[in-house]
């Protein structure tokens, strides 16, 4: 049986550096806010906030391309459909940049209505609309390159996306005080520093791509290649949805905020939106992490290495939600005390950020069900954990409960929304495994192999007497189920081939784990491995026997990729003649 050491690694790899992305991400909010509270003041802080619906509207755009397109691009890498994969990274980095220009001419024709309506208090109009043209301006250059940042993972770097989202916040972070306390530029200075970050960012992944140091996959496209435009929305539009959810969903909450409590009211609930931020930091690390690797190996129908993926990354982010939990519960006036809230609103936001950091523990799986149900195709299902997630459970429950008690009505509304709405998909998950007879596993609903199909599956150490033994399993295993003498050991052997090649290839000096999947379909032998480490060229062998050339000579097919920084070949193998392997009734093969 496989370990799940292989994938797992890889999971891991990809978590410290997507986390870090993602806190970068966060980061433009959270200094900006933090930065503004104690350079400007409180006040300064809940403008900041309300802008914020078009920061967001900004995130939906590029999650709707960058999430969705980055998941079917790992999709068609796992069926290793190259080309295929290069003309959805062009397609979403062209419509990028034209939505982005889009949104900078609608915004300066229409700043001022657009700041009236964000904006419900008349002294503060003149600043806020300068704020808000910066931000306006900043988007042209946001919202391409967070597409392109969204896509590093999937093509293997996710450290490089960390590195410019870590670079371009850092600059944000920088000028901030430049603009601000040395320019005197007031509110606008935070968006023209986040504006000056993205500016550097888009110049570093230049930089990196003409030096070569990573190679954008461009393709040419022409009109038939739209389509991938509508499968990547398609995958994409649930947390999409989720984001424009979010928008709403804390317009509405400052407005009842303020009619509960005042400035006040709004200043906590906007304390306890940052703190979602830093928990959203983690949780959007694996969810960034995780989803590109199941994406490829649904690409593989590899629903077994998915499930060891998937369980993996639920159980991390509950572990680090529970470590969120007791730090918020325990020291919520250090936060406060971070963000200069003081007088009237001190105690209102410690109860507040009490009762609201519960939700932690609950949303982050909601958060993961909802990226990964389109990658499996349910993508209405998806939608539904969106909406209810991102507005309609939340307003629903705040008007109920803030009738009930008064403005801590607001925070229970959150927690409880998130603990109904888990409970929910988790008894939907279940009725429908039910109803299939068994065919989908009740917490994940993955797809069980057909029964007429045999599997073989199992992680080995890249030994060479690891290997035989390997190779001689395959062979019984393939006998035990009916394949010819000649063909089960045709398929050892390429087993073996294959072992001692990518062994030979590995740069590790510790001894590393090769992944096999082996399938038995009535036509042909389908044969993946998957291994860590550099990628290697199964065309470039020179001499003639060796185990590449073994490889082809005795396989109907033999496809090579590197795939988010792991090796992965697809052997199929089969009878000269075409026809089926065996017949149904299960008659040895020929």
């Amino acid at each position: 049986m496989r370990n799940g050491k292989i994938l797992n690694k890889k999971f891991f790899q990809f978590l410290l550096p997507t986390a870090l992305s993602v806190m970068a991400m966060s980061l433009n909010e959270f200094v900006d806010s933090l930065l503004v509270a104690n350079l400007i003041d409180a006040d300064a802080m809940t403008l900041v906030n309300m802008a914020s619906p078009l920061m967001l509207a900004f995130a939906v755009i590029y999650t709707l391309l960058g999430v969705g397109g980055s998941t079917v691009f790992a999709g068609y890498l796992g069926k290793h459909e190259t080309e295929k994969a290069k003309k959805v990274f062009t397609m979403m980095m062209l419509v990028s940049v034209g939505i982005a220009v889009l949104i900078l001419a609608s915004g300066i024709v229409f700043i001022s209505p657009l700041a009236s309506f964000m904006c419900g208090e008349p002294e503060y109009g003149g600043v806020f609309r300068e704020y808000l043209y910066a931000l306006i301006l900043s988007g042209i250059f946001i919202i391409p390159v967070q597409v392109l940042i969204s896509f590093m993972p999937s093509f293997g770097h996710p450290e490089i996306g960390t590195f410019i989202n870590i670079a371009a916040n850092v600059i944000n972070l920088v000028m901030d005080y430049f603009y601000i306390r040395c320019l005197s530029m007031g509110l606008a200075g935070a968006a023209f520093a986040t504006l000056t970050g993205y500016v550097a960012g888009l110049a570093i992944i230049m930089v990196l791509h003409f030096t070569k140091k990573m190679r954008l996959p461009f393709a040419g496209i022409s009109v038939r290649d739209f389509h991938s435009l509508t499968e990547s929305v398609s995958v994409g539009l649930s947390p999409a949805i989720n984001q424009i959810g979010y928008c709403i969903k804390i317009a509405f909450s400052n407005a009842i905020a303020f009619s509960l409590a005042g400035m006040a009211g709004t200043t906590v609930f906007s304390v306890c939106i940052q703190v979602v931020s830093m928990a959203s930091v983690f949780i959007g690390g694996v969810i960034n992490a995780v989803i590109p690797i199941v994406s490829s190996l649904y690409g593989q129908r590899d629903f077994s290495g998915m499930g060891i993926l998937m369980k993996t990354a639920l159980w991390a982010q509950f572990a680090m939600n529970v470590v969120l939990l007791l730090v918020f519960e325990a020291f919520p006036q250090g936060i406060l005390a971070m963000y200069n809230v003081a007088g009237e609103a001190w105690p209102l936001a410690i109860m507040g950020l009490r009762i609201f950091s519960i939700m932690f523990l609950f949303r982050g799986f909601l958060l993961i069900y909802m990226y990964y149900f389109p990658v499996i195709g349910r993508k209405a299902y998806a939608f539904i954990i969106s909406i209810m997630d991102g507005f309609l459970g939340v307003i629903l429950l705040a008007l109920i409960l803030t009738k009930i008690n008064g403005i801590n009505g607001l925070w229970q509304a959150y927690t409880l929304n998130s603990v109904l709405l888990l409970a929910a998909v988790l008894t939907a998950n279940i009725f429908i495994s039910r109803c299939s007879g068994g065919k989908y596993s009740p917490l994940l609903l993955l797809e069980h192999e057909d029964e007429n199909i045999p599997v073989y599956e199992s992680s080995v150490k890249m030994r060479s007497e690891d290997i035989s033994k390997l190779s001689e399993s395959i062979e019984s295993f393939c006998k035990k189920k009916g394949v010819a003498a000649r063909l089960s050991l045709l398929t050892a052997l390429s087993v073996e081939e294959m072992g001692v090649y990518t062994s030979e290839q590995s740069y590790h000096s510790r001894i590393d784990y090769l992944d096999i999947l082996l399938k038995i379909y009535p036509e042909y032998i389908l044969l993946d491995t998957r291994s860590i480490g550099k990628p290697f060229d199964t065309a470039a062998v020179p001499e003639k026997y060796s185990n590449m050339d073994v490889l082809r000579k005795i396989s109907a097919s033999f496809e090579y990729s590197y795939i988010l920084g792991m090796n992965q070949t697809r052997i199929r193998l089969a009878r000269d003649d075409g026809k089926r392997i065996y017949e149904s009734s299960g008659e040895p093969w020929l």
